[in-house]
């Protein structure tokens, strides 16, 4: 009766119309609506950027998830995992009817990387700066795609957040090349009015599920319905207008809806967060570049703030943030192919865009700057920031001088994808030293889909060897966690939050700036068996003596007032998509309530 009653209260959090629209998604799957909607049909042939084409055959070289370098053929195999080596059987069959997890093909994802098209601006971008046989190349590759995926025909037309990157990509090629936007081929206004022609009967459920998968869709059809209208024959005019208002609706909609009033995005994800202010940012260049009528005031008010909390974020020196929340490798316009956790060129494009100001411009620059010819270098400076506390989205970041720490506060407004509450992420000298163990894979094994996204892999309490909230599906927590306190002083430096779990743990949090480093004090009780609190580190030469763990940077004493025993182990982490290595972990296992005092100190 339990778990029915969590369904039911967690359902109506994610809301009845939203559910609502899901249903009917599948029911539409399940009888064939979309077959007979969005039937299986070939694309036009080319040319799309090229009269040219390169011979096949040669090896390249290409980033998977702005991280993995893998040799593929040219054009490439677009239905391998390369991670396993197995390759999709569904080439030709409709979308609708290939199942979201296949436990043989592995992570969908890893089959989707190549059909985003990131390669494709990035081959533009080599283009532009004195790659000339890549032309030819991109032409090559796009006719390849198209014959080896008909429209609505195989797994890469499955997702409609898949289809929208894909046009954005391709219109960022275009712009790179500068005439194959000025002038677009028939063939590339073909291909993206068929793009939006799969997006639009699957738009609702996009927009239902509250992530950026709407804001990934309303951007392509503002953007594509847009360029349709310029430079499209009548019928393409006519559909890109629709588009295009639909577009610039969805746009507003989702940014007032999602993006909560101190700038937290709904996914509660740093990487989620970033991918949000890139297309936001792009859709506002792009804008510019055509003269097109501005949005509202309130939506560029908001976007400030989503700036401002990613700036927060973000290390100053290494341009590296918190692996907080899901994280799926995606790092959109990535042309120079930069390290992907280096988010200083999206925060810089998004203060100059929504802020006009600029940051880092001495070390840092933005591709989409240049491309869209956006000078950020006369600019004002932009204001450093100070410590601060996001209560909606429920975040308090702590900053001395040399060093910040991150709380994860127990507010949800949206649905958690991760058993974070009370997670404490601590930086120092530009290292995350204190650290989320992040994601690996949304399709891994057993073990790893249990761990990652569970209590486990934080750096907060886990009660009873199980999650603070029940888990109801893959990627759906139930039993909410809501505050019992939230009080802080941000300006002197500390911040106290706490909760009770739903089968009546609590924890209560402090965490508080001293002189050198930081004290934490974790009040503990109404568990069963066992409390084990965790600190997942960065590598080091670490000694564990007794009470206290030390490096040759930092050392972390225990002070308990209850029996506890403290070990040494090593368990994952995943600094990237499709990537794990061992951790070490500081683990403090207590056996009844009572209180710990944890002091943290920096040496240097």
């Amino acid at each position: 009766m339990g778990s029915y009653l969590s369904k039911l209260k967690t359902f109506l959090r994610l809301g009845l119309g939203n559910i609502l629209v899901v249903v009917l998604y599948r029911l539409g799957k399940r009888y064939g609506l979309y077959r007979k909607w969005l039937p299986v049909d070939s694309f036009l042939p080319g040319p799309f950027f090229s009269e040219a084409i390169y011979p096949a055959g040669d090896k390249v070289k290409l980033l998977y998830f702005s991280r993995h370098e893998i040799e593929v053929s040219s054009p490439p195999d677009w239905f391998l995992n390369p991670w396993n080596g197995v390759r999709s059987a569904d080439t030709g069959r409709h979308w609708s009817d290939i199942p979201d997890f296949n436990p043989e093909l592995g992570d969908i994802k890893t089959v989707w990387e190549l059909s985003r098209f990131d390669w494709l601006p990035r081959m533009a971008w080599n283009y532009q700066n004195g790659d000339k046989t890549a032309l030819a190349v991109i032409e090559l590759w796009l006719r390849d795609w198209v014959i080896k995926n008909p429209v609505n025909g195989g797994i890469n037309w499955k997702c409609g957040q898949e289809a929208a990157l894909r046009c954005l990509n391709f219109l960022t090629a275009a712009l790179a090349v500068d005439q194959c936007f000025a002038e677009p081929e028939a063939g590339a206004l073909r291909f993206l009015e068929l793009h939006l022609q799969r997006i639009i009967p699957t738009l609702r459920y996009a927009m239902a599920q509250n992530n950026n998968h709407g804001i990934s869709e309303a951007a392509a059809l503002f953007a594509v319905g847009h360029y349709l209208v310029l430079h499209g024959n009548e019928q393409q005019q006519r559909q890109g207008k629709q588009w295009a208002l639909k577009g610039r609706y969805w746009l507003e909609n989702r940014v007032r809806k999602l993006v909560l009033c101190d700038g937290s995005f709904a996914q509660y994800s740093v990487n989620y967060h970033r991918l949000v202010l890139d297309i936001l940012a792009w859709v506002e260049l792009f804008r510019r570049h055509l003269y097109l009528g501005e949005f509202s005031k309130a939506y560029y008010t908001t976007l400030k703030s989503v700036v401002s909390w990613l700036y927060l974020l973000t290390d100053p020196k290494t341009g590296d943030a918190p692996n907080l929340g899901a994280n799926d490798g995606t790092c959109l316009f990535n042309l120079a192919a930069a390290n992907y956790r280096d988010f200083r060129p999206s925060v810089q494009l998004g203060i100059a865009v929504f802020m006009g100001r600029s940051v880092w411009k001495e070390t840092v620059s933005h591709p989409l700057s240049a491309l869209f010819g956006f000078d950020i270098q006369k600019l004002p400076e932009m204001a450093t920031v100070d410590s601060a506390i996001m209560p909606a989205g429920g975040y308090a970041c702590l900053r001395s001088e040399n060093s910040f720490a991150l709380l994860r506060l127990p507010v949800f407004y949206f649905r958690p994808s991760h058993a974070d509450v009370l997670h404490l992420d601590l930086w120092h000298a530009g290292k995350n030293w204190v650290r989320d163990a992040g994601t690996y894979s949304y399709n891994a094994d057993a073990e790893s889909l249990k761990y990652f996204p569970g209590t486990k892999s934080h750096n907060t309490i886990c009660f009873d060897n199980r999650d603070q909230m029940p888990r109801l599906s893959r990627f759906l927590f139930g039993e909410w966690l809501q505050a019992d306190e939230i009080t802080e002083s941000v300006d002197d430096g500390w911040v106290r939050s706490g909760y009770t779990d739903y089968l009546g743990a609590s924890h209560l949090r402090e965490v508080c700036r001293r002189d050198h480093g930081w004290l934490v004090t974790d009040t503990f009780a109404g568990f069963k068996d066992v409390a084990v609190m965790r600190w997942h580190l960065a590598d080091a030469d670490w000694r564990l003596d007794g009470m206290t763990l030390s490096c040759s940077n930092m050392s972390i004493e225990v002070l308990s007032d209850c029996e506890t025993g403290i070990s040494l182990v090593q368990l994952p982490e995943s600094r990237y998509y499709m990537e794990q290595h061992l951790m070490p972990v500081m683990e403090i296992k207590c056996l009844n309530a009572g209180k710990i005092r944890t002091v943290i100190c920096f040496k240097a």
